[in-house]
């Protein structure tokens, strides 16, 4: 794909870069682009022909030249500003400090992903979906990253459910009536979409990447946006403790985005493909000491460490809104109960000490309404779920919900023998873990919303989370939620019958399940005959809080 492809003559548009030196103000591209320069910003002209594919006849930069518009994604092969003969000087707010590759000896952004074989391709977002605002966004190949590029290229937008989350929030919030930014932090900036979308909306952001390769498509972001003004990008990892050299995996091939601290959440197929950095790292309370309207972390399964590092931040200044992915099964994966413990208490500390009230986004890649449109309700994740949660951790930890071995004899397991010849298996997750728990609705990971203040007529919540109600008695088995899901949050229409009542799913054909059926229901009136049915009471005392 060249990008003769991707452009198409357009004579009776204005382009932005004539439009700029006519105005030097605000003012939209032949797209529709408009820039983040304010009014006194400063702009200057990059106009060098350094690009080894310059002079070829095609603008290489992944913007448009003269002329022309771009439509469809196309290839980059030249870091702005260096195809100058064929793309038009590039003009920007950036000091010249950050346009660090006009010195020929220094790589700029995508001089230094060709010289690593990372394709870069960059579109316009929206294409297929409307958008209440337009970016340009650089991203993969989307055979190679199967995550954030795969739905670029197909959706034209990532997340678009947490896309909606941002507008909502942000709209006619990020410019204060003194004209001061509202500040955005985006822990885990990836590609930057959401950074590219706190700051076109009008925020300030400081978007955290550690990762190189990641970086440098944040940093093109950045400038094809001119951005440079409203984002500042730190290349340090986000934890509990401040100094620290700590490694992170990094894959090269399928979801990119799964890099992260050792590497816990990359596909075990990528062995071979992956490779490893070093990087200190920093604590939000010691890098942000002021009010945060939005702070989005997504990070592989190191939320709990990011969260326990802004202990100050959350204590002392008034962040308004926590968009943030929950992994419980990286930790589950790595049997790290401490860090598994450590991801259930983050959640337990927003709700118990920190005031704020929290809904389930759930997949983020899901939206069926428009963005002008109120987020639909959420179901609500209460302290009455999360102390199954801890509960539950508490007991894996100390073996009570598998095999354990007592006093040395022969190992025993919590199931009634009649189950376990039934099941195959003592224990499975999150099958066995409490259907009042947040995890019971959960395959690996989900994504939630933390609001307090001003934002919280934002969320709207309706009924909480869990495949039974925290209130259900002890002597129930099988949901009747609204969802119609059972354990891991899969359909239960969608699950043949030989294990619709493992997953807590009413039998749907009595030849295959009906025994099994039965006998869930008789041990269930039997207390303590089903382990993962226990009750708790308080959810405070339950989970040491005041």
């Amino acid at each position: 794909m060249r990008r003769a492809n991707a452009l198409r003559g357009a004579p009776e548009l204005v382009t932005w870069r004539w439009c700029f030196l006519a105005a030097l103000a605000l003012c939209s591209s032949a797209w529709g682009l408009v820039q983040a320069a304010t009014p006194d910003a400063s702009i200057r002209s990059v106009c060098t022909n350094t690009c080894n594919l310059a002079r070829n006849g095609v603008c290489e930069e992944g913007r448009a030249g003269p002329g022309q518009q771009l439509t469809d994604s196309a290839i980059v092969y030249c870091d702005l500003g260096t195809d100058c003969d064929d793309c038009g000087p590039w003009n920007t707010t950036a000091p010249a400090a950050a346009t660090y590759w006009e010195d020929t000896k220094k790589a700029g952004p995508i001089r230094w992903l060709r010289a690593r074989e990372a394709q870069v391709r960059v579109k316009p977002a929206g294409l297929g979906e409307v958008l209440p605002f337009d970016l340009l966004f650089a991203y993969t190949d989307p055979g190679k990253d199967v995550d954030v590029s795969y739905y670029m290229e197909s959706m034209g937008m990532v997340e678009p459910k947490i896309t909606k989350i941002f507008y909502r929030i942000l709209k006619d919030r990020c410019v204060r009536p003194d004209g001061g930014r509202e500040l955005v932090v985006d822990v885990g900036a990836n590609f930057g979409w959401f950074a590219l979308v706190a700051a076109r909306m009008g925020c300030r952001v400081i978007a955290y990447e550690p990762v190189p390769l990641f970086h440098w498509f944040l940093e093109y972001n950045v400038h094809i946006n001119d951005f440079a003004t409203r984002i500042e990008i730190r290349s340090k990892i986000v934890s509990h403790e401040a100094g620290k050299a700590l490694t992170m995996v990094v894959p090269s091939d399928g979801i990119w985005g799964t890099a992260g601290i050792g590497g816990h959440n990359i596909d075990k197929s990528m062995e071979g493909k992956k490779y490893e950095i070093d990087v200190p790292s920093v604590r939000l309370e010691d890098e942000v000491q002021e009010d945060v309207l939005l702070m989005k972390v997504d990070v592989e399964g190191w939320e709990w460490a990011v969260l326990q590092g802004a202990e100050g931040l959350l204590s002392k200044f008034n962040v308004e809104n926590v968009v943030m992915e929950y992994s419980p099964g990286v930790a589950e994966r790595q049997r790290d109960y401490a860090a598994l413990n450590a991801t259930v208490r983050m959640l337990v500390d927003l709700l118990g000490r920190h005031g704020y009230r929290l809904g389930h986004i759930g997949d983020a890649r899901v939206l069926r309404e428009a963005f002008d449109q109120p987020v639909k309700p959420m179901r609500e994740i209460t302290l009455d779920n999360l102390k199954y949660d801890a509960e539950d951790v508490r007991l894996r930890r100390e073996r009570q919900l598998a095999k354990e071995r007592m006093g040395g004899g022969a190992p025993r397991c919590g199931l009634a023998p009649e189950l376990l010849a039934l099941w195959g298996a003592c224990f499975s997750s999150p099958e066995s873990l409490s259907p009042r728990s947040l995890r019971s609705e959960l395959d690996h990971n989900t994504n939630v919303w933390a609001v307090k203040g001003r934002s919280t007529p934002l969320l709207a919540l309706e009924g909480v989370v869990g495949i039974l109600d925290p209130n259900d008695p002890p002597t129930k088995y099988t949901q009747t939620n609204a969802l119609d899901v059972g354990m891991g949050a899969r359909h239960c229409r969608q699950l043949g019958p030989k294990v619709q009542v493992r997953h807590r799913c009413r039998c749907s054909d009595a030849d295959v399940c009906g025994p099994e059926q039965a006998l869930v229901e008789r041990l269930a009136a039997s207390l303590g005959a089903i382990p993962q049915n226990y009750v708790l009471g308080d959810a405070r005392q339950a989970l040491g809080l005041k």
